[in-house]
């Protein structure tokens, strides 16, 4: 089961939609969200409605991360869903999904007052046809209740009170947390039906704190697991990559192993087991022959088990194709051309 991940398998930002018809309440909440955030504003229920429903782009199957364990890299059928069977993350899928030029622009989260003329926001996230979008409302002490009671019904995700104590922080964090459960589900749901084979490190606290580490010192924005050596393709605003290589246990043991097979020099072992060096991800099949060249000085992290970590500059998985053509950054400039005349 993969509900209580920590880290999902791949993040990237998507998009939000905040509605409301005061003009001048929508002007005010521009000041308010963090900078980084992506979002586009409606004072039109109709035209909102009409944007979400109409306007997205495909998701394409919730399927397409999985393949049956021992099968070649393909979707799961819809006869394979129904049956029940064991499954590993398909990280050839994850990986593609960077080079989506439209990834960005999904929908993830809706936030959207309660007291408006056309319909009221519960009636609003009711037609709402994406039933994996997020829904936040925004409501007074008068509608409490009716916000209670559609949380209760899964009407809606979260209700935010406007006159709460620092609320627009309290926004600003449930945004983030619902972006990234909006992807999260895509692979918990999974778990219901499937057992599905998943590296344990998504799941450690310690390797989650990590990557939030390296988000804050490197800027990045993007993550997509890795399986052969096990890590991440991590990437900032503007598109720059970086490939971050995590051995935990198992991985040093398959790695000694190897060694031992490829007869290896003791040095070698001894830095494997101990957790002191990483093999560069470019490294091929003779890597143990040289492997004084082609290891890196690894970081040491405690979790809940030992793991060993390093980030490269270059990412071998996209020689070939050169990495993704949209960036964050670029997505983030469009938006602010555009937003204002979609209201």
């Amino acid at each position: 089961m993969m509900t209580a991940t920590e880290l999902v398998p791949y993040f990237h930002p998507t998009q939000i939609v905040l509605v409301d018809d005061d003009i001048d309440f929508l002007g005010n909440l521009t000041l308010q969200l963090e900078a980084d955030l992506a979002y586009l504003l409606f004072d039109s229920t109709a035209k909102a409605l009409t944007y979400i429903n109409d306007g997205q782009p495909q998701d394409g199957s919730r399927q397409r991360f999985f393949r049956i364990v021992g099968s070649e890299p393909r979707s799961i059928s819809v006869a394979e869903a129904d049956a029940p069977a064991r499954v590993t993350l398909d990280t050839d899928a994850i990986r593609r999904e960077m080079l989506f030029t439209n990834r960005f622009s999904r929908i993830s989260v809706v936030m959207v007052d309660y007291a408006m003329p056309q319909m009221n926001g519960l009636e609003f996230c009711e037609r709402i046809d994406n039933p994996y979008i997020k829904k936040i409302l925004f409501t007074g002490v008068a509608t409490e209740a009716d916000a209670v009671d559609a949380f209760n019904r899964g009407v809606i995700d979260r209700y935010i009170r406007k006159s709460e104590h620092q609320v627009y922080e309290h926004l600003n964090r449930t945004i983030r947390e619902l972006q990234h459960a909006h992807i999260r589900d895509t692979f918990a749901a999974a778990g219901e039906v499937f057992e599905v084979d998943s590296p344990a490190f998504l799941e450690d606290p310690a390797v989650a704190s990590l990557m939030a580490t390296l988000a804050a010192g490197h800027g990045f924005v993007e993550h997509y697991l890795c399986a052969d050596p096990p890590g991440f393709i991590l990437l900032d605003g503007d598109g720059r990559m970086r490939r971050l290589v995590l051995y935990d246990g198992a991985e040093r043991t398959r790695q000694m192993n190897a060694a031992r097979r490829a007869g290896a020099p003791a040095a070698c072992l001894e830095a494997l087991a101990e957790g002191r060096v990483v093999f560069d991800p470019a490294a091929g099949d003779d890597r143990f022959e040289r492997w004084a060249r082609d290891t890196c000085a690894a970081e040491r992290l405690e979790g809940r088990e030992l793991y060993a970590w390093s980030l490269f500059h270059h990412v071998p998985e996209l020689d070939a194709s050169g990495g993704p053509t949209a960036t964050y950054n670029r997505y983030l400039e469009w938006l602010d051309t555009v937003g204002y005349a979609l209201m």
